[in-house]
C-alpha cells in the first residue's frame, strides 16, 4: 500500500529490565516479528528510535528532541521521516500485530480523510496500533511543545478520529493489541504464540 509503517521502538524498557525487542517469541526477536507481521502493507518501513536489533533494509530514525520523551516523540521523528500521507504506527513489542487489522486502518485514513483511524477493545482505545496523516505531525509537535506526551491526549485535540471496534473479525483482541511490557507479558506471548 501507498503508506508508510513507523515502529516504535524506542523505549527504556525498564519494566523489562532488558531491551525486550531483542528478546524471542517463536525463535525471532520482537522487533523481527513486528516487522515480518506488517510486511508487506506499507511501501516504506521506517523503525523510530534505538531498541531492538534493526534488520538490513530497514531505515531508523531518532527522535529530533533530546532525552526520551516516549512514543509521541517517536512518532514526531516517523512522521517527520515519513514519505507517504498515511502513516501506520505501532509499538515495536506487539508480537500479534495483524496485517489484516493494519490494511484496514491505513485504508480508513487513506480512503476516508481521517486524521487517525485507531482500534478500541472494551472501551480503551490503541493509538499504538494505528493509521495516521501525516498531516497530523503539526498536533504532534505542537503536543510536545507544550510539554504533554499522552498519545491518548493528542487523539482528543484531533478533528476526526475513527475508531475501529469489530476487531474480531481481525481475530483475538486480546492477542492484536498485546503489547509486552513485563517478564510475565513475554511468557504469556511465547505460550500464545
Amino acid at each position: 500500500m501507498d503508506a508508510t509503517c513507523v515502529i516504535l521502538a524506542g523505549g527504556g524498557s525498564r519494566r523489562m529490565g532488558r531491551d525486550k525487542l531483542a528478546e524471542e517469541i517463536g525463535g525471532v526477536p520482537l522487533l523481527h516479528r513486528v516487522l515480518s507481521s506488517l510486511k508487506g502493507v506499507c511501501g516504506e518501513v521506517l523503525v523510530a528510535g534505538d531498541g531492538g536489533p534493526c534488520p538490513p533494509g530497514v531505515r531508523r530514525v531518532f527522535d529530533l528532541r533530546p532525552g526520551r520523551q516516549g512514543p509521541l516523540a517517536g512518532m514526531e521523528a516517523g512522521l517527520s521521516a515519513a514519505s507517504c500521507a498515511a502513516v501506520l504506527v505501532v509499538a515495536g513489542d506487539m508480537p500479534f500485530a495483524s496485517a489484516a487489522l493494519a490494511e484496514h486502518l491505513v485504508a480508513r485514513v487513506a480512503a476516508e480523510g481521517a486524521e487517525a483511524a485507531v482500534p478500541r477493545h472494551a472501551g480503551r482505545a490503541q493509538p499504538l496500533f494505528a493509521a495516521y496523516d501525516r498531516r497530523v505531525l503539526r498536533k504532534i509537535s505542537a503536543e510536545l511543545d507544550a510539554g504533554r506526551r499522552s498519545v491518548v491526549g493528542l487523539l482528543d485535540r484531533l478533528g476526526r478520529v475513527e475508531y475501529v471496534e469489530d476487531l474480531e473479525r481481525f481475530g483475538d483482541p486480546s492477542l492484536l493489541l498485546m503489547s509486552v511490557n513485563t517478564p510475565a507479558d513475554l511468557e504469556a506471548a511465547r505460550r500464545s504464540a
